[in-house]
């Protein structure tokens, strides 16, 4: 894609075949992953930071991954294997404004999948995906207060803090400041 053009709303592409490190595999979302996301997502961590319910059942999951695809993200499943089996987490762009070349990426990872770099590679390959096939010229990060691992993980990534949005977002009925971190295209090609 052109890095001057964004790609027609109704033909938004997807990295169907994945995307890959070597290390991390990013693979579209299945229907038939949902026992696996559900798996991964019930997780304390996951469901302290996203509206993700505890436990977090396949029913759950299903209901997830439908809301994913009804609101036109882009939604990849992180692996660490090949054959894309083991689901270590989610990564996504969503809120995409393809005419105003932006959108904002959202990632959770399963306690084994933390600490270990995961989310740093998964972000950084699907942000390189964004700006190349997109044509994104910005994609956002949100990070609640208190998330400092995730926060940590965008930096490391790429992302550059621009400051605090207070009162943003309300996680089952308790309402945080929100960090808001940046990459633009030229933050990502040094």
């Amino acid at each position: 894609m052109a890095p001057d053009r964004a790609p027609a709303p109704d033909r938004l592409p997807t990295p169907a075949a994945g995307l890959t490190d070597g290390v991390v595999w990013l693979r579209p979302l299945r229907a038939a992953d949902a026992p696996a996301v559900a798996r991964a997502g019930d997780d304390p961590e996951v469901a302290r930071w996203t509206p993700f319910p505890s436990p977090f059942t396949t029913e759950h999951a299903r209901d997830w991954m439908a809301a994913q695809q009804a609101a036109g993200t882009v939604d990849l499943i992180v692996t660490d294997r090949a054959d894309g089996t083991r689901v270590l987490g989610w990564v996504g762009l969503h809120d995409l404004d393809l005419p105003q070349r932006r959108g904002e990426l959202g990632i959770w990872l399963a306690a084994d999948a933390r600490g270990r770099g995961i989310g740093r590679r998964a972000m950084a390959l699907l942000t390189a995906w964004g700006f190349d096939e997109l044509g994104l010229v910005r994609i956002a990060a949100l990070c609640l207060s208190g998330n400092t691992r995730g926060r940590r993980a965008m930096e490391a990534a790429g992302f550059v803090p621009e400051g605090v949005l207070r009162a943003y977002e309300d996680v089952k009925g308790v309402r945080y400041d929100t960090a808001i971190l940046g990459m633009v295209r030229t933050d990502a090609r040094g």
